[in-house]
């Protein structure tokens, strides 16, 4: 499975460098590019950064269990606080009244 996520990760990687030297050059030479697309191409942007750095730790955390169980629980985390504002709400509500 590492060479799998090696694969995907370098491939990830290369991507998401390309993303981000097309938006600076639109940025820099305004390409006439709808900014409906450009606002899709920035979200593309952040999510691709999930996936490289998900990629990495997971070819990191491959072939070591308890490592791997610890990285899955925090990008589950960082997946969920990310990508669902309405669940970590609900979560950090959970958390104050506890605390409190």
């Amino acid at each position: 499975m590492k060479k799998v996520y090696n694969a995907l990760g370098q491939l990830f990687g290369f991507l998401t460098i390309l993303l981000f030297a097309f938006l600076y050059m639109n940025t820099m030479f305004s390409f006439g590019i709808d900014s409906e697309i450009i606002g899709i191409l920035e979200l593309v942007k952040t999510y691709a950064i999930f996936a490289v750095c998900g990629l990495a730790g997971l070819e990191f955390a491959s072939g070591k269990k308890l490592l791997a169980l610890i990285y899955f629980l925090v990008l589950a985390f960082v997946i969920i606080f990310s990508f669902f504002p309405v669940i970590r709400n609900q979560i950090v509500n959970i958390v104050t009244t506890m605390i409190i």
